[in-house]
């Protein structure tokens, strides 16, 4: 990914700059440009020779388009939710990516279009489909688990595609035969929460992973201790277009919401513990309940009891 540091280039714009734009050096068939729009809005700008395919808006950004003369045509994305400024500025550096290195117009503009498409589905959540705080706190669990361990062990197309994303039905990351369960619990947890009879049931050998988080104030930043943090680093471990549209509709189908603040509450990691699962493990399968009357079963397992199955 194209790292800039937009945050201390907007930081450093002034009030009187509002509705210009300053270059930046980008090798690309498109200019590219930031700034603040008239009303004083961070702006992402491209500027091509011939018209751009249409964009529309979203909650969070205004687009606009529009031609200065015969030869000169704008694409301006502003930020209309300031609480979000750290969300536009990964999007700024990623909708740069997609268009570096391309030397021809009409495949930038449509490289351009193509990557805000994949970006758009999560500026789009409806006012009452907000994620809850156990949901927010297990997709911090499995970001993490993500980042600290699948991406030092294996190539970041094979993390992202083990990733199941918010498929209940499989376990949380799968390998070949090789699978692992992401729990999130509280700092002082004593026990986890196995949701079903599948959960951790295989024919093959596999690994509970239990993360356990505490909730930390605002202030509090080590640069992984939000979901908006995870996001942005995993991201710029990728470099094929077509694993990035994987990651992002994965986030998009897991309820992430890019305009929504709460993805940005803070976390503290205690501790990341795997444990290995097999025919020993304490847990329940399909198999030690046979009646068919039964259809639903929710177990928990003490932490502390399961000191012989930790893996170093």
């Amino acid at each position: 990914m194209t790292m800039i540091d937009f945050e201390a280039k907007y930081t450093a714009l002034s009030a009187e700059l509002a509705g210009n734009q300053k270059k930046l050096d980008i090798k690309s068939a498109l200019g590219v440009y930031y700034g603040l729009s008239k009303d004083g809005n961070m702006r992402l700008a491209f500027m091509s020779v011939s018209p751009a395919p249409k964009i529309e808006s979203t909650k969070m950004l205004r687009v606009t388009q529009g031609e200065e003369s015969k030869t000169v045509y704008w694409t301006c994305f502003d930020l209309l939710q300031p609480d979000a400024k750290k969300v536009f500025f990964t999007f700024c550096e990623n909708l740069i990516e997609a268009v570096t290195d391309i030397t021809d117009e009409q495949k930038a503009l449509a490289s351009l279009k193509k990557r805000y498409i994949t970006w758009k589905t999560m500026f789009k959540r409806d006012s009452g489909s907000a994620i809850s705080r156990e949901s927010l706190q297990g997709l911090y669990g499995e970001l993490y688990f993500l980042k600290k361990y699948m991406l030092d062990k294996y190539t970041p197309d094979i993390a992202i595609s083990a990733w199941s994303g918010p498929d209940a039905k499989s376990k949380d990351f799968a390998v070949g035969d090789e699978w692992y369960e992401v729990k999130t619990p509280g700092a002082n947890a004593t026990t986890v929460r196995i949701s079903s009879l599948t959960q951790l049931s295989s024919a093959t050998p596999g690994h509970l992973v239990i993360v356990k988080v505490e909730s930390m104030s605002d202030q509090f930043n080590n640069g992984e201790a939000s979901v908006g943090d995870l996001f942005k680093y995993i991201l710029g471990k990728i470099n094929d277009e077509t694993l990035e549209g994987i990651f992002l509709s994965k986030l998009s189908a897991y309820g992430f919401d890019a305009s929504d603040e709460s993805f940005m509450a803070k976390f503290d990691v205690k501790s990341l513990n795997l444990y290995k699962v097999d025919a020993n493990f304490p847990r329940l399968t399909e198999a030690d309940v046979p009646h068919v009357e039964i259809c639903d079963v929710t177990y928990s397992l003490i932490i502390n009891s399961l000191k012989p199955y930790w893996e170093e």
